[in-house]
């Protein structure tokens, strides 16, 4: 974010000399205008958003102070810095009534002014992110909000927006977003707004080129953990960002059509998408996959099953699509296994959850195959699924610090991935990978706060990241703070 400057002196080599110090000396302030004369610089601000004006108090005709107050009148939270050869009592009197947030003495020195103004971009960025934190949500959940001040917020006219999945469609998501919020973004042109859970994201980008905003989108996607799929919706054309809500919702649509498990896809907006109803799954297979399960031929209806796998991979079947059909195939089979009916809900849970965390659709129909019709697969019989839920947790609590993987902890407990994903979804609403990080991250800041002399790979090594610049990515990740900026913070606090 750059803060709009206006510089106001009447002696020419000092609205020079001011202006070069802006300019040179302090990135995140831009001039827009310098003025000879406070008259001048008043009717601009009447009509122009500005951040910040400096100006010399004594000036022919009206002077400094009479134009601080007269700026504050109309601008509250603009901010003011005095600069003036007088070092008179009433001057700094009329400074401090017009309410200036800096008074400063000539000759002005390039280290004082950097100071100065260091300082004022860190009061503007928390009132910029106060406001951004209550407007951006409201126009993405399309909540009623002030169209004048969202103006003053964004000068950019026009944004690229993209809606990213991590992971699999979740089926138990609204069709719409109706709560936000922002997230830290290490990109600084980047906003980015949570989306409908933890696993989507919305990205915002100013207008300043397809290209830009696809290298943006790449480097975002490519700093996320490793993930088996991920689908991105984006808008190839910018526009207004009054109309971030209605792309959300047609990006949502779209993203359900779309989303292919086991697969990284990148998706333009379609302005007039051509939708179709849902397919039903071919009733001669249906009739296939009744007889196999009703005359005990259980190694043909495994290998049917993983014939229909197969096939969708093959076509890169729509997740949506794969299950209608799973909910089909199942609502079938119940007709004629009364035990699958006797417990039928709890089986549409599952196989919920088994679509949330599939890398594949191997994987997916070998789960839904033992959901089905061996109701206990994959479980420890001696355990109950808490049991297993906490063993696990607690396995990964004593060993976060050693090389640790989801195949590991699997062996480890005896179950497999998927159903080892499952129990995170159930018990704790994360993921494995996600448990994981949170739990060596925060080993990580108790260490920074109680041996701040630690090297970053000392610290990066003992919570189980072997590479030190990749720890120094998810920390940032994860707090919002390289960990240096967060021993500093620590430091200051204290």
């Amino acid at each position: 974010m750059r803060y709009l400057t206006i510089v106001v002196d009447d002696e020419l080599p000092s609205l020079r000399y001011l202006q070069n110090i802006v300019e040179k000396y302090a990135p995140s302030f831009q001039v827009v205008q310098a003025f000879s004369n406070a008259e001048t610089a008043l009717e601009y601000l009447k009509t122009h958003p500005v951040d910040l004006l400096i100006t010399d108090i004594s000036m022919n005709g009206m002077n400094g102070i009479e134009l601080a107050n007269q700026v504050r009148a109309l601008i509250a939270n603009i901010c003011i810095v005095i600069v003036s050869g007088c070092s008179e009592f009433e001057y700094a009197q009329g400074a401090i009534q017009a309410a200036v947030d800096a008074y400063i003495l000539k000759p002005v020195s390039i280290s004082q002014m950097r100071d100065v103004l260091e300082k004022l971009k860190n009061k503007l960025d928390a009132v910029y992110h106060h406001k951004l934190s209550a407007l951006l949500p409201a126009v993405a959940c399309d909540w009623p909000y002030d169209k004048k001040e969202l103006l003053a917020l964004f000068r950019q006219t026009n944004f690229y927006f993209a809606l990213a999945r991590m992971g699999n469609l979740n089926h138990a998501l609204s069709r719409t977003l109706t709560s936000t919020s922002l997230t830290p973004s290490q990109g600084e042109k980047l906003l980015l707004l949570r989306g409908r859970d933890e696993n989507e994201a919305i990205l915002i980008y100013p207008d300043e080129g397809l290209e830009g905003f696809m290298a943006a989108i790449s480097i975002y996607m490519s700093q996320l953990p490793q993930l088996s799929c991920w689908t991105v919706v984006y808008q190839a054309q910018p526009f207004p960002l009054t109309t971030l809500h209605d792309f959300i919702t047609r990006s949502i649509a779209q993203l359900q059509r779309q989303a292919v498990i086991g697969c990284k896809k990148m998706y333009a907006l379609q302005l007039s998408p051509k939708v179709s109803s849902p397919q039903r799954f071919p009733s001669a297979k249906v009739k296939q996959l009744l007889y196999f399960a009703t005359s005990g031929k259980t190694q043909n209806l495994k290998d049917y099953f993983m014939l229909i796998a197969s096939e969708w991979e093959r076509t890169q079947l729509p997740q949506q699509q794969a299950h209608t059909y799973v909910l089909q195939i199942t609502s079938q089979l119940a007709a004629v296994m009364p035990a699958l009916s006797d417990r039928l809900d709890a089986v549409y849970q599952e196989i919920d959850d088994l679509f949330l965390c599939a890398s594949s659709y191997g994987e997916l129909l070998a789960s839904i195959y033992s959901v089905l019709f061996t109701e206990n697969s994959f479980k420890n019989k001696k355990m109950s699924t808490r049991e297993l839920y906490d063993y696990a947790v607690q396995y990964i609590d004593e060993n976060y610090a050693h090389p640790l993987s989801m195949q590991s902890v699997c062996e480890k407990i005896g179950i497999s991935q998927t159903y080892l994903s499952r129990l995170f979804r159930k018990y704790s609403d994360t993921t494995f990978n996600a448990y994981l990080t949170r739990r060596r991250i925060e080993a990580a800041l108790k260490l920074l706060q109680e041996h701040p002399d630690f090297l970053l790979r000392d610290i990066a090594a003992c919570v189980g990241y072997e590479d030190a610049s990749y720890f120094s990515k998810v920390f940032h990740q994860y707090t919002g703070f390289s960990p240096s900026q967060y021993t500093n913070k620590t430091d200051h606090e204290e």
